[in-house]
């Protein structure tokens, strides 16, 4: 499970073993959307900084911030072959 939340952070929640939960900090504002990669490796995030952030879940603190929006991002998601990611302002 992925969550966004206004204290800045996503979190991946390991529902098996809370020990493997990941907390990912990069955004400077709230996160407002999240949504996974469908082969499950990576994360994108839309947040109220403006900013998307593409997550590299087998490193945390690998990721790649997308800057473009004049507004809040409200929603984001992977494409079906995992080569765009589309966000909504």
């Amino acid at each position: 499970v992925v969550s966004g939340s206004d204290d800045k952070t996503v979190r991946i929640w390991v529902l098996e073993d809370e020990k493997r939960n990941l907390e990912l900090k990069g955004h400077r504002d709230d996160v407002n959307s999240v949504s996974f990669s469908h082969d499950r490796k990576r994360v994108v995030s839309g947040s109220d900084d403006k900013t998307v952030r593409i997550w590299v879940l087998e490193d945390e603190k690998r990721n790649l911030e997308l800057k473009g929006h004049r507004d809040d991002v409200n929603s984001v998601s992977f494409s079906h072959d995992r080569k765009r990611v589309v966000s909504g302002s």
